[in-house]
């Protein structure tokens, strides 16, 4: 008896399952929403042509349809996978410099599921102004970010070509007459990158164009790329060495005293800032030599200096006051 229960009838009773599920489905279908979401509107336009202005990039459309339809929608907006797209076919022979257009936007520009049905749009009408576009020649401006290690500086650049052809709107080019690279980042760069140039550098896709008291950035085409080559060199800095006992250099057993008015000289040295900082006063040695006078007598001598061949002085040194007389003992010996 129970086995009839569950097996008896089962054409009846499978038909009431589709019949159902059928039901189901057309009630989901029936229930309808409505959404009301932005989207991107992209203007393309032919070759030769490029949009200067465009009133407004995107716009907001509302949308009905059954409820997952709507779901799906609003999944596939937020991809970005529905966009407004216009194609505009105006001719450049149509066009001398500018030209202003109105588009009006519809359902045959939105890429929309069949079933989603497109009330609304707003704004249902875009202002595009187009420009016909010319080639020129621009000279290249080398555009870094970054800063050299420190103790480094960059003393010379060069960028070859020094200039490219671009593409960009015939109007705004008139008064142009520069681009830049993209960026290039010389952070800690040091001399050993001196022997990795030239490098390949692109061109930005933009031109910067002064309108009244505005920067306005113009986007134009260039397949371009340039080579970079920077001179990157030891930055020098100068160091004042104070009180430097002046040394007399004179032959053994030499039979007179030697006075000097003053001991002590400050000399100014210039050499490669990592290396100035390393530096050991000791190093520097300021001289004069008594070995070619003919004593006794005051005399006047150039202080001279023992330096590492990595610096340089940067003042001429000056003259010492010196007086050589005759030892009162002639048993006194030794040098000063």
């Amino acid at each position: 008896m129970i086995k009839e229960i569950f097996t008896g009838n089962l054409l009846t009773k499978f038909m009431a399952l589709v019949m159902a599920i059928a039901l189901w489905l057309y009630a989901i279908n029936r229930h309808t929403e409505d959404l009301q979401e932005v989207v991107r509107l992209s203007v393309s336009v032919p070759s030769g042509i490029t949009v200067l202005e465009q009133g407004a990039e995107d716009i907001i459309v509302r949308l009905r349809g059954p409820q997952n339809e709507i779901e799906n929608a609003k999944n596939l907006i937020k991809d970005q996978k529905i966009e407004a797209k216009y194609l505009i076919r105006e001719s450049p022979e149509g066009i001398e410099d500018q030209i202003k257009q109105t588009i009006s936007i519809a359902r045959e520009h939105l890429n929309l599921p069949d079933s989603v049905k497109l009330i609304s749009v707003y704004p249902e009408k875009v202002n595009v102004l187009l420009g016909k576009l010319q080639k020129k020649k621009l000279k290249v401006n080398l555009q870094k970010k970054g800063e050299p290690a420190v103790g480094y500086a960059i003393t010379n650049e060069f960028i070859f070509p020094a200039e490219v052809e671009i593409e960009g709107p015939l109007n705004t080019l008139k008064e142009v007459v520069s681009i830049n690279t993209v960026p290039v980042d010389i952070g800690g760069i040091t001399v050993e990158q001196n022997r990795t140039f030239p490098w390949r550098i692109a061109i930005d896709q933009k031109v910067i164009v002064k309108q009244g008291d505005k920067n306005i950035t113009v986007p134009v085409s260039c397949d371009q790329e340039v080579r970079m080559w920077l001179q990157v060199v030891e930055k020098q800095e100068t160091m004042v060495v104070e009180k430097l006992k002046i040394k007399i250099l004179m032959p053994d057993d030499y039979p007179y005293i030697i006075k000097l008015r003053d001991e002590y000289v400050n000399i100014k040295i210039k050499g490669s800032k990592l290396l100035l900082e390393k530096l050991n006063t000791e190093d520097v040695v300021p001289y004069i030599d008594v070995a070619l006078l003919k004593p006794p007598g005051p005399y006047k001598q150039p202080i001279k200096c023992h330096l590492n061949k990595n610096f340089e002085i940067v003042d001429k040194l000056p003259d010492v006051h010196l007086d050589i007389r005759e030892r009162e003992n002639p048993f006194e010996g030794g040098k000063l």
